[in-house]
């Protein structure tokens, strides 16, 4: 969801959720290790980690059972005996011992905020800080945490930070002790709370803030407004500036380009590994799909084509949003007490979980009963093999 409150939404689903799975839990499994669960099942947003010390069948059991309880919500499992990531940790089992290690995406490029950037000088002089910081916190071993802080070293060197900085951003990360790094600060509700003081942020800018505690008085002389003031912190804020990226927008009058399917280039998008790039795509029938719009992982209102890579059969469906689309196969491929279209099964069994994707109709509107209509049009057109039942 890209809105602000998204984190606010998944907490609360997924809090409610969860108390209708510590409901459910004593009647499949006993009650020690239902409790178990419970006091274990750890969770960031809708990301949830937890040891399991069952069997591989009972961990299918717990994740049918948790996914049996919102019709709409579906779980996707990934287990090892060996390693695992969580978040950015990864987390190592070695024997009885537990290890923890930084983990990236393999397309994180590590491209930090450039020393010379328009930022407050002090933002940029924390961030070596606060890097080496997270370091020592998740880096449970010696050796490998000095092979990360070297990493992260050559990281904010070419991002042009000051090798004396980086020195003493590390030396001071590396001495404080793991145990209060690791200390878990609970929120105090009787602290009170912070007024931010928000200026564009210009280096010319002097520190407004200080100038204007110097006239506090004036506002004391209302009550209300010196309660208020007595019990918050002012706080100094600075938003960031309109930058070239935010003033410059796309042309009104597009030039024409041909239409075709390309991937967003989106760092993060799970779609790109899948999707077909072109203008054209031939199937299996001998029928050419030729897209009518220029199409890309994050399209919307559109029919699309899925492809099995193995025997080139294909299935032919819509969708609202390309990238939910995308997720649902994939949830469906790898559960399948969650599948509800043949296409599922083939990719699992004959793709081996792999599938093609391309996007070949853009819907002018966004009514699903259109949709539904044109993906039938084309589902009688092309008879594509995957759609039967």
């Amino acid at each position: 969801m890209e809105t602000k409150v998204a984190p606010i939404y998944a907490t609360l689903v997924m809090g409610y959720l969860e108390e209708k799975l510590y409901t459910e839990l004593p009647t499949v499994f006993d009650i020690n290790f239902a409790t178990y669960i419970k006091e274990n099942w750890k969770r960031y947003l809708d990301d949830c980690f937890i040891f399991w010390t069952k069997s591989e069948e009972e961990l299918q059991t717990f994740h049918r059972t948790i996914n049996n309880i919102h019709e709409s919500i579906k779980f996707t499992v990934e287990s090892s005996t060996i390693e695992l990531p969580f978040l950015d940790i990864l987390i190592i089992k070695e024997g009885a011992k537990i290890k923890t290690d930084l983990y990236c995406k393999p397309t994180d490029t590590h491209q930090y905020l450039d020393v010379r950037s328009c930022h407050p000088s002090h933002t940029k002089r924390n961030i070596p800080f606060n890097l080496a910081r997270r370091i020592c916190t998740i880096v449970s071993e010696s050796d490998l945490k000095q092979k990360r802080l070297h990493e992260l070293k050559i990281f904010l060197k070419r991002q042009h930070y000051p090798e004396g900085l980086i020195d003493v951003a590390i030396e001071n990360a590396s001495q404080i002790p793991i145990n209060e790094l690791r200390r878990t600060r609970d929120k105090d509700e009787n602290q009170p709370g912070n007024i931010p003081f928000v200026i564009t942020f210009n280096p010319r800018n002097h520190n407004i803030l200080s100038s204007a505690k110097r006239f506090f008085p004036i506002l004391e002389q209302s009550q209300n407004m010196k309660n208020l003031i007595k019990e918050s912190e002012i706080i100094n804020s600075r938003r960031q500036a309109p930058n070239l990226k935010r003033l410059l927008t796309r042309a009104k009058y597009e030039t024409s380009s041909s239409t075709s399917v390309q991937k967003c280039g989106d760092p993060r998008c799970g779609t790109c590994e899948i999707i077909e790039e072109g203008s054209s795509k031939i199937l299996k029938s001998g029928h050419t799909l030729r897209p009518n719009d220029r199409m890309n992982c994050k399209s919307q209102n559109l029919i699309y084509c899925a492809t099995c890579p193995t025997c080139n059969y294909f299935y032919i469906g819509q969708t609202g949003r390309l990238i939910d689309r995308v997720r649902v196969h994939k949830q469906q491929i790898k559960d399948p007490s969650i599948r509800n279209t043949p296409c599922s099964k083939h990719f699992d069994e004959c793709g081996t979980g792999r599938f093609k994707i391309f996007p070949f109709y853009k819907m002018k509107n966004n009514d699903e009963n259109f949709r539904r209509a044109k993906e039938d049009y084309f589902i009688e057109l092309f008879k594509p093999p995957l759609n039967r039942k």
